[in-house]
């Protein structure tokens, strides 16, 4: 009986061939994607800026220098639609809309005059109906003084998960795991829907020439978008650049001749920059000086994610005008209080009995504050059982502390003395 021929396996190379081919089809088609954008965004700018030339609508930011220290350090006066800032300023961080239960009465109370709210985390819950739809970010947190809204997306770019590309970036909702997809124009989409005062460009955090270009796209959206709402939002660029010094002035210089060539064909510009990710100002203000130094004077610098007094006074003095971070309230949560004379851990026994306020030094920044009626002994007692209070004490007290020692900053540049003071005030710093 014949035995039935086997058939001979096709060899392995058309597989190869054939995927080199599907590879070259998907750059073929990123390509056009992004010469398509490109055209996009081109047509959205001449359109945009050509309505705004007409109207005479320019960025609502207005920054003024008032004084300036040694080092670079300045205080200025920041004045939006919504309010007035008074630099250099530290500004609370409200991310999902809200701090550790301060009311927006306290906040106002404790010096606070604007708030920084994540719009990544809005964006999320409730959603950008809500918000809209409860007449703006300010309206629906009873915050009548400017709001300004980080993406968010510094972290979220650093979740497993997230991918980025020329095209903007790909995530995971935090809450349900719900993919999400972000692009330059989207972000700015969103800042305007939620009604915030300022708003930055998306930005990729590893990526220098990539945020430029997002930052472009960012532009011609926010012309267009101004245009047709008719509102006073304030676009910020982004410097990036890691820890290299030539790296951020590179970037610095970019971003400020595109918000230069922005406004020269009549569209709205940068109203300010955003420094991003430097590390540690106190230890290496290299790179912050570097991206400080090829930006305009004439307008306000931004620098996020605020460690503690040291970093603060450091990036004042460098010449950066409004400054945020979570560890007020971090820190607050996890019972630890900022005083003239250091960080107290207030559920160390040893406080158990003991009798005085959180910070009992008559010359810290700021003078009293409503977590003053309250002993270091019962905020210890509150902690140890659990009661939500002394959360709120805990970080009532910090952003108090915060606040208060930019403003004794802003005064210090004023009197020409900004070197002896923030040098007295670390010399006593840590010392409980």
């Amino acid at each position: 009986m014949p035995v039935a021929e086997v058939p001979a396996v096709p060899p392995a190379a058309p597989v190869a061939a054939s995927r080199s081919e599907i590879d070259e089809l998907r750059e073929q088609n990123a390509a056009l994607a992004a010469e398509l954008a490109e055209l996009r965004t081109g047509y959205r700018a001449i359109a945009g800026n050509t309505r705004l030339r007409a109207s005479g609508t320019t960025d609502p930011v207005r920054f003024s220098v008032e004084a300036t220290g040694a080092g670079g350090s300045r205080a200025g006066r920041m004045v939006v639609p919504r309010g007035e800032i008074e630099t250099p300023a530290y500004l609370p961080v409200a991310s999902r809309g809200a701090i550790a239960g301060l009311t927006p009465r306290e906040l106002t109370d404790l010096g606070a005059t604007a708030l920084v709210v994540d719009l990544h985390e809005l964006y999320l819950q409730p959603g950008p109906d809500v918000i809209e739809g409860a007449g703006g970010v300010g309206a629906a947190m009873a915050w009548s003084a400017p709001t300004i809204g980080d993406t968010g997306i510094g972290a979220v770019a650093e979740q497993r998960k997230t991918r980025i590309t020329d095209e903007g970036i790909a995530f995971r909702g935090r809450l349900d795991g719900s993919p999400h997809r972000w692009d330059p124009e989207e972000t700015v989409r969103l800042a305007h829907r939620m009604g915030f005062d300022i708003t930055f460009a998306l930005a990729d955090p590893a990526d220098p020439a990539r945020t430029e270009r997002w930052a472009r796209r960012a532009l011609a959206e926010h012309a267009w978008q101004t245009a047709d709402r008719h509102d006073a939002l304030s676009l910020w660029a982004v410097v990036t650049g890691g820890s290299d010094p030539e790296r951020r002035r590179s970037a610095a210089r970019g971003l400020r001749s595109l918000g230069a060539e922005d406004r020269r064909a009549g569209g709205l510009g940068f109203g300010g920059y955003r420094i991003e990710a430097v590390g540690t100002p106190a230890r290496d203000a290299s790179a912050l000086r570097a991206a400080l130094g090829e930006l305009d004077a004439d307008r306000p610098r931004y620098l996020a994610g605020v460690e503690g007094p040291a970093d603060l006074l450091a990036a004042i003095e460098a010449g950066v005008d409004l400054l945020d971070g979570t560890v007020p309230a971090r820190a607050g949560a996890e019972g630890r209080v900022y005083t003239s004379t250091g960080v107290l851990d207030m559920t160390d026994p040893a406080l158990r009995a003991d009798f005085r306020p959180l910070d009992p030094s008559a010359s810290r920044p700021g003078g009293t504050n409503r977590a003053d009626a309250f002993t270091r002994a019962y905020v210890h007692h509150l902690l140890v059982a659990n009661e939500g209070l002394a959360v709120t004490l805990c970080t009532l007290h910090n952003e108090h502390f915060f606040v208060s020692l930019a403003a004794a900053a802003r005064r210090a540049i004023a009197a020409g003395d900004y070197p002896a003071f923030a040098a007295a005030f670390l010399r006593g710093f840590g010392k409980v």
